[in-house]
């Protein structure tokens, strides 16, 4: 037991550590109430693109406030109750959309964002699923005006990053995708982007071949939590299990984890849903596709078109709230040629988000054998296996080339636990 570690969350993060940690020879055992890919990294748009690191908290998003007071748009809806009880959270999310902190921002995401391709292709090689990776990029399509406007903050990081991407008139969208009906002006192909056909399943397959290889996955919900300098003790409603060090990935369930060793976090979840549907008449998506001006997209899976929309800011345990997807169909059924709902229930999930959307990587505050890597907001399926190699680095006492000082934990982790007066430590 002597290099020993426990991990807590089996979504993309927390897969992805687990075999970057046992690679490096860790003893590993990964956690989860549910099972791999249950949660947050199951319901994704399934999208890897390196462009992905704008965050919602851009300068973009002042000019969109007004619009949202009324509450009705596809892109964003919001209990404000909800948001009340969270303001702390809520008024640092808006100081980082202004600029400057926006720009760290986005260095700090595509410092991730530029390498994860690379690493998913590592894991498909060992896990023999490369096949659900399709390298085809992915299109933004604009139905009215000028579409992409080259003077925004988004697309000044684009430019300052280099991101590959090639400009369609309304023939060359319609060459592209021939099944989008005649409503689109134009349209950017996010040339360097790929996707994968269930998210859901690429990820159960990485945790299989992480069983495969001598890791130990025990589906048990966390009860309690013991760390000491030595050992640290999971409770759970089965065993309890034992390890020399932790890592704390549990997505949007992470501040629970935490508050276990009295920690408190300033983290808020934006839910989001989706529904898959088959298309007819012969319709098809070579791509994801993304109406930026209706707010949804539509993505080519096994199980059919996947239809995700915007985000819903609201207790991460309140009902499901369908009005978003409800929302956009009769725009769906503009685009494209679409048939029925298939079998597969309609998903509700959380992604979890820090104020300035980046996630915490690192060591927790008071502890020196506690680890945590969590608040990926909307990037968590493609950053998982960067992150878990940084996580694993880090733990190991390895170098890394990724500056992981913008992740640091203590941004938004906090102690709770009240320290004993000088007089009482002396005694």
């Amino acid at each position: 037991m002597s290099k020993s570690i426990s991990v807590i969350g089996a979504g993309s993060v927390g897969i992805s550590s687990a075999i970057h940690l046992q690679q490096r020879g860790w003893d590993v055992t990964l956690i989860d109430r549910k099972g791999p890919a249950r949660e947050t990294s199951y319901g994704n748009a399934g999208i890897i693109n390196e462009g992905s690191m704008v965050a919602l908290n851009s300068p973009a998003m002042h000019k969109s406030l007004a619009s949202y007071l009324k509450n009705d748009k596809p892109q964003l809806r919001y209990n404000l109750k909800h948001i009340a009880r969270h303001l702390p959270w809520a008024l640092q999310f808006l100081q980082n959309s202004k600029t400057r902190q926006s720009a760290n921002t986005a260095q700090a995401l595509h410092s991730l964002t530029s390498r994860s391709l690379a690493e998913h292709k590592a894991f498909m090689q060992r896990a023999g699923n490369s096949h659900r990776l399709s390298e085809v990029g992915w299109l933004r399509a604009y139905r009215t005006g000028k579409g992409f406007d080259e003077e925004t903050f988004e697309a000044q990081q684009f430019e300052r990053f280099n991101i590959g991407r090639q400009k369609l008139n309304a023939n060359e969208l319609r060459d592209l995708e021939p099944s989008l009906k005649h409503i689109y002006s134009a349209g950017f192909l996010f040339t360097g982007a790929a996707s994968v056909n269930n998210p859901g399943e690429l990820l159960k397959e990485y945790a299989q071949q992480f069983v495969s290889d001598g890791g130990t996955l025990v589906n048990a919900e966390i009860k309690s939590i013991d760390a000491s300098e030595s050992r640290i003790v999971c409770r759970t409603d089965g065993d309890a299990i034992t390890s020399n060090k932790l890592l704390v990935a549990a997505g949007p369930w992470s501040d629970n984890i935490l508050e276990m060793m009295d920690y408190s976090v300033t983290l808020c979840v934006e839910r989001g849903y989706h529904a898959h549907y088959y298309l007819k008449n012969g319709a098809s998506l070579g791509r994801s596709v993304y109406d930026v001006q209706k707010g949804f997209i539509m993505s080519p899976m096994e199980m059919g078109v996947r239809i995700t929309t915007g985000v819903d800011l609201d207790h991460r345990d309140a009902p499901a709230n369908h009005s978003q997807l409800n929302q956009v169909l009769p725009s769906i059924k503009e685009a494209v040629d679409l048939g029925e709902r298939t079998d597969d229930p309609i998903w509700q999930g959380n992604r979890p988000t820090l104020p300035d959307s980046k996630p915490a990587i690192g060591k927790a505050p008071n502890h020196s054998n506690v680890w945590v890597a969590f608040g990926h907001q909307h990037i968590g399926l493609m950053t998982g296996p960067i992150t878990g190699r940084i996580i694993s680095e880090m733990i190991s006492g390895e170098p890394c080339d990724v500056d992981v000082k913008p992740f640091e934990p203590s941004r938004y982790i906090r102690s709770t636990k009240r320290r004993k007066p000088v007089w009482a430590m002396s005694n």
